[in-house]
């Protein structure tokens, strides 16, 4: 009787892990989740083992200031990264992301400091908000031409960001979204924009030039203020700029 109640409470258990593994992983409408990392491993490995090797989603707060962690190698096959997974990981570096990649959440390596991330996955289509906010080495240079979708501060004060181009045809750049990368230099827009919002580059202080395409219509509110180095603008065309939109340029 004991042995069939053992049994029973088993199949109802909806996650796996064992006493010899560091990590706990849930079935979901996604495909298999990976719920939380419970080891204090420096190296992250999906391929080491063929449950992780089928992880679809990495869960929300799975890795949460998590400070052991240094290098994670995400499984081929992964779709999404949901909000606060990597959030706070104070030690993490290098994060290899599989081209899968499709949705990286709100906030998800929000404050890694360390974080060397110098591309990212092309298939991506959506960057949630606050996403790579303050890590301060992310370097990427070229938003893919799938990314459909960059929340509000998603990239601020990515310090390691020197030259920015779109291949998307995104219509807005949501408030502070490259706010503070002080390395910009150069920046190509995508063909279709219509707006760049409130603060969308503020505190850009070594960029140089911008050209605007002809598509855009709107720039908002400071939304290129104290970028102390700008001294040449393009316009192909009459947008609506906000009276603050270039306060404190002090070269135009």
């Amino acid at each position: 009787m004991l042995r069939a109640i053992i049994i029973s409470l088993a199949l109802m258990l909806p996650a796996i892990m064992t006493a010899k593994e560091s990590y706990v992983i849930q079935d979901s409408p996604d495909g298999p989740c990976l719920v939380k990392w419970i080891g204090k491993e420096y190296v992250v490995d999906f391929n080491r083992s063929p449950a992780l090797r089928s992880v679809k989603v990495i869960g929300e707060m799975a890795f949460e200031m998590n400070n052991h962690i240094r290098k994670v190698l995400l499984p081929e096959g992964l779709t999404i990264i949901r909000k606060r997974a990597f959030n706070t990981c104070e030690n993490l570096v290098t994060v290899e992301m599989p081209s899968s990649v499709k949705e990286i959440g709100n906030s998800a390596f929000n404050m890694d400091r360390k974080l060397e991330l110098k591309a990212l996955p092309d298939s991506l289509v959506s960057i949630g908000e606050w996403a790579f906010w303050d890590c301060t080495k992310v370097a990427i240079s070229v938003i893919p031409e799938s990314v459909q979708v960059i929340g509000r501060l998603a990239f601020t004060c990515c310090e390691g960001i020197r030259t920015l181009t779109f291949l998307n045809r995104m219509r807005v750049i949501n408030d502070r979204t490259f706010s503070g990368c002080k390395n910009i230099e150069k920046i190509e827009f995508p063909d279709g924009l219509e707006e760049i919002s409130d603060f969308a580059f503020a505190r850009c202080v070594n960029l140089t030039e911008l050209q605007f395409p002809a598509s855009l219509r709107k720039i908002g509110y400071r939304s290129f203020a104290n970028c102390s180095s700008l001294g040449k603008v393009i316009f192909q065309s009459t947008p609506t700029i906000d009276d603050t939109a270039f306060d404190n340029c002090e070269k135009l």
